[in-house]
């Protein structure tokens, strides 16, 4: 099938031979410049010297006689411009709008749009806002801030900094692209029409025309000096309902391009395949078009036809930042290719480096002193700082460049991180940093402080950072990443130049020097350099005018991605743009719709990816394109059995083995090996200093009742999660703070009888915070209150204990472990089982008649409920809402335990009693004080009855433990997965 170019070539060789000294042919890109050249060279056997074949911004600018602008330079340009019109104008908030306005001049130029119109329409607009007309009868108009006079002042400059800065740039020979297109509207005549220069022009390829081109055309055209080359298709243009036609038949209708070249039926009236593949995730498509591209190449190989060994496959990109990951799914084999679109350096590893310095340095420590004021303190966030040191770049620069450490220590970057994670340090100084890195000029160069009002200081830093950067590609010998740091020198060398006028080094500060080097960064991209004729072409959508492929691989085929989502990022509301004749999304819609079915027209063989994942790209782009739909609803049945649709599915893996593992019935068989491990860690052991550790405790028999996959993870192969510095107390933190206070209370206070009075909870408090989190924030945010809160409890249960207990409550003991062994019966014989338990406190209680109980307490920095410890029948030995009646029943079997063995209890303050003392266990829960002890309800009768009862169900629990028979299996209540560590590893 002749495509589109090799028919326009072919036509304009018709017209004008090898003589094509005065021809001009503009197209929509560059990539189209270069297949329309191969394909004119195709016309003749004999060379001849090319036509003058141009993509459309550059005939513009060319044609125009001026030199496009960089973005920076404009950007000063018109701040200079605003500063002219308005003296207050701080260049900062300049920063935050002035992006949007230049694109909204650049279509404003585009579109020949009438300035004074549409200014004045938005500055009646912004008048008629500061009316307030949607307030409700009798409520009061607010009064206008300094922030909303700056607003709509804003409004009220726009005409005027508009004319201003386009006669400065005319005055310098400069333009921005809308306003080269303006001028050569403008003057079409003078500098086109009447200029011998252009014989003949040729427009190829073109669909939506901004009003600037479209009048350049038609003075051309009217002047018989031009021809219009269209490329349409009848599916589209005969139906008022579909978008892709929309521009074109007005075009056509209007009749002003003559007759009309060309409209085709290739959609509907040639075969074609369309394969649709929905993925899991975004990334995933790289995988499966590598892999569809190289079964297409196994099956040209097996033996195909002349013919189709010259067809020509596209694999485009509608999410342009898969483009790596796709470079890297084709593999080496694949090296006859050609990349149109360029590796963006805002994509790079390079530039995820300097965004986290930059994210590092703008971080400060905020601290309240006495009198109530803030004080910012220039520190780094614990975070970034590890984020910099894990980054690729600088763990490879300690490989390459650091010295090598003694035998069995870890490398400087880890003892780093390790040192800020076990000793907490939240915010770390320049000095702090650089002593923790010994003094190396890497940690020299990445945590010194940048000066915020010299931003040349700055662009020194990174060039002291691409001088330690060099030796690491150096090493890996990465083209692509070399070339990042190649282009990103460049550009702070652009960057510098442009900052050394005095008056602007003033202006910019940390944060616009930001804002300037990202634009720069954003705009930047490695461009490819390969031959146009390979065989596979990798672009994105935009790319692809004026070309025509055989095989189409088309990713990321969803709604919000193709078409793009429905924004437009203007100061320009939308009833203004359709009032005076702006583009909307509506008309980008129209376009992208062009581009697809173009795209489709000659192509045979179409493979259209799309991922099915819902936050693959966010919220509502996780659904198919609509184009998908069309085709499937609409192009499916005007073609009829022209088109063939199918819906591979996607299976990964040996496809010749089918093996799957329900995650419902995910089990763990207790092998020898695990009964032995659990043997091991149940019984009692002794520690390097002669502690007796080991053994059951009442969490881990509530992790296994619960769930005993969980006991599996957490005590048999001890998975656990990775330290990490925490700014903000958590729960656990919040709880041991609270408990070791409480212990020191008791310890030093109560069970010396001292008195415990409202100042000393709180400077034992403060002291115990000190000592465990001497690193952290304590005078603002979440921590201070936290702080308030524990510090109002810990006064409110003082208070409490001492007006409801006065006299009449002793403490004991506090935070000490209790234990027994118990020897079980299991299958793999009668092992020695340690039942331990930590308890918080053990309080003497004395009643008015005489009578003496003990009680066994346990903190709660949490909220417990009276009905928490009430049970029903023998659920509370295995169902999971009961897990607190349990902590509370071991504790006390513990105790009475201990009292059976000797004969009564010993303490340290020498109080002792024999077996007959009452003992019941309970909670003092911080968040139902008004509860006071929260007792247990559970009742196994007294000392004797209470052990032996516990040990025939601690037996039987323990030996189910042991039992082969009953694997580790995944709990039925998915209340249990809430919060617990393991559940994304088991598939909750």
């Amino acid at each position: 099938m002749q495509s589109f170019l090799n028919r326009s070539a072919a036509h304009i060789f018709g017209q004008h031979g090898t003589h094509m000294d005065d021809v001009w042919v503009v197209l929509p890109t560059r990539r189209a410049v270069s297949f329309f050249q191969q394909e004119l060279a195709k016309q003749s056997d004999k060379p001849f010297l090319s036509p003058h074949v141009l993509a459309v911004d550059d005939f513009i600018t060319q044609a125009a006689g001026v030199q496009l602008i960089d973005s920076v330079s404009l950007l000063f340009e018109l701040y200079e411009v605003f500063k002219g019109l308005d003296e207050k104008l701080e260049f900062g908030k300049f920063l935050n709008w002035a992006t949007v306005l230049l694109s909204d001049l650049d279509r404003i130029d585009q579109y020949l749009i009438n300035p004074s119109e549409l200014f004045s329409y938005l500055t009646a607009a912004k008048s008629i806002e500061r009316w307030q007309l949607e307030l409700p009868t009798g409520k009061a108009a607010t009064l206008e801030t300094a922030g909303t006079q700056r607003y709509f002042k804003l409004f009220d400059n726009l005409q005027a900094a508009y004319e201003a800065l386009r006669e400065r740039l005319r005055a310098k020979g400069l333009a921005y692209r809308g306003m080269a297109y303006r001028l050569l509207a403008e003057e079409t005549k003078a500098l086109v029409r009447d200029n011998p220069t252009y014989g003949k022009l040729y427009f190829v390829g073109f669909n939506a025309l901004s009003r600037s081109e479209e009048t350049v055309i038609k003075i051309l055209v009217k002047a018989q000096k031009a021809e219009v080359l269209w490329d349409t298709d009848a599916y589209y243009m005969d139906s008022p309902r579909q978008e892709a036609g929309k521009l074109l038949r007005g075009y056509k209708q209007e009749g002003w391009s003559g007759a009309w070249k060309w409209e085709e039926d290739y959609l509907t009236g040639t075969p074609k395949k369309i394969q649709i593949i929905g993925v899991p995730n975004a990334s995933m498509q790289a995988k499966v078009a590598g892999h569809l591209y190289a079964q297409n190449g196994a099956s040209e190989q097996v033996g195909e036809t002349t013919e189709n060994k010259d067809e020509r496959t596209a694999l485009v990109l509608g999410d342009e930042t898969l483009l790596l990951p796709v470079l890297y799914s084709l593999g080496e084999s694949v090296s006859d290719l050609n990349v149109t679109m360029g590796l963006s350096l805002r994509n790079s590893l390079l530039f995820t480096l300097i965004d986290g310095l930059f994210e590092m340095q703008r971080t400060m420590a905020e601290f309240r002193i006495k009198d109530g004021s803030t004080v910012r303190i220039p520190k780094f966030n614990h975070r970034h700082v590890v984020k910099v040191l894990s980054h690729p770049f600088i763990r490879q620069y300690e490989q390459v460049c650091l010295p090598p450490p003694p035998p069995e220590t870890p490398p400087l970057l880890r003892r780093v991180i390790n040192k800020i994670t076990t000793e907490n340090l939240v915010y770390l100084g320049e000095n702090q940093l650089i002593e923790l890195g010994e003094s190396s000029s890497l940690f020299k160069v990445l945590f010194r402080r940048w000066p915020v009002e010299k931003p040349l200081a700055v662009i020194q830093h990174f060039y002291e950072l691409i001088d330690l950067l060099r030796d690491v590609y150096a090493y890996k010998q990465d083209a692509i990443e070399t070339e990042y740091l190649y282009l990103f020198h460049n550009l702070l060398r652009q960057l510098e130049t442009t900052l050394e006028r005095e008056e602007r080094k003033e202006l910019v500060d940390l944060r616009s020097l930001k804002q300037f080097l990202y634009e720069l960064i954003r705009q930047t991209s490695i461009p490819f350099e390969s031959e146009g004729t390979s065989a596979l072409q990798v672009m994105g959508m935009l790319e692809t005018r004026a070309l025509d492929f055989d095989k189409l691989i088309i990713l990321s085929v969803n709604e919000g991605v193709l078409p793009q989502s429905r924004r437009l990022n203007s100061l320009i509301p939308f009833d203004a743009c359709r009032e005076v004749g702006l583009p909307t999304y509506q008309d980008q819609e129209s376009v992208m719709a062009y581009h697809f079915y173009r795209l489709l027209q000659r192509a045979k063989e179409v493979v259209l990816l799309h991922v099915t994942s819902p936050d693959a790209y966010g919220t509502s782009k996780g659904e198919k394109s609509r184009f998908i739909l069309q085709i499937e609803h609409e192009l499916k049945k005007a073609a009829g059995d022209n088109l063939t649709l199918e819906y591979p599915v996607v299976r990964f893996g040996n496809s010749t083995v089918e093996k799957a593992v329900a995650l419902e019935e995910l089990t763990i068989p207790k092998t020898a090996n695990i009964l032995d491990t659990l043997r091991a860690q149940l019984a009692p052991q002794l520690n390097p200093g002669g502690k007796v550790i080991g053994g059951l405790y009442p969490t881990h028999l509530n992790h296994y009742l619960s769930c005993s996959l969980r006991y599996y993870f957490s005590r048999v192969i001890r998975i656990k999660e990775d330290d990490e510095v925490e700014e903000q107390l958590g729960a656990d933190e919040f709880g041991e703070w609270v408990h070791n206070t409480l212990e020191r209370l008791d310890q030093e206070y109560r069970m010396k009888n001292r008195v415990v009075e409202e100042q000393t909870v709180k400077e034992v408090l403060r002291e115990q915070y000190q000592t465990q989190f001497g690193n952290r924030v304590v005078d603002s945010g979440m921590n201070f209150l936290l702080y308030r809160i524990a510090e109002d409890l810990m006064v409110k249960f003082n208070n409490q204990q001492q007006e409801k207990y006065s006299g009449s409550l002793e403490v004991l003991q506090t935070e000490e472990e209790w234990s027994t062994v118990l020897e079980v019966p299991t299958s793999i014989g009668t092992i020695p089982v340690r039942i331990a338990g930590k308890i918080d406190r053990v309080e003497k209680l004395t009643s008015p008649d005489g009578s003496v109980k003990l009680r066994v307490a346990d903190y709660k920095t949490g909220k417990v409920e009276k009905t928490e410890t009430r049970i029903n029948g023998e659920e509370w030995l295995t169902e999971t809402k009961y897990e607190k009646v349990r902590q509370l029943w071991l504790y006390q079997y513990l105790v009475y335990k201990k009292m059976l063995e000797e004969n009564g209890l010993q303490f340290s303050n020498g109080w002792a009693t024999g077996i007959d003392t009452e003992v019941v266990a309970g909670f003092y829960s911080f968040r139902n004080l008004k509860e006071d002890f929260i007792e247990n309800s559970l009742k196994l009768g007294h000392a004797a009855d209470y052990v032996a009862i516990t040990e025939q169900h601690l037996k039987q629990r323990i030996a189910e433990i042991f039992d082969q028979t009953k694997a580790f299996t995944r709990t039925e209540d998915k209340k249990v997965c809430e919060w617990c560590d393991y559940r994304r590893i088991c598939g909750r």
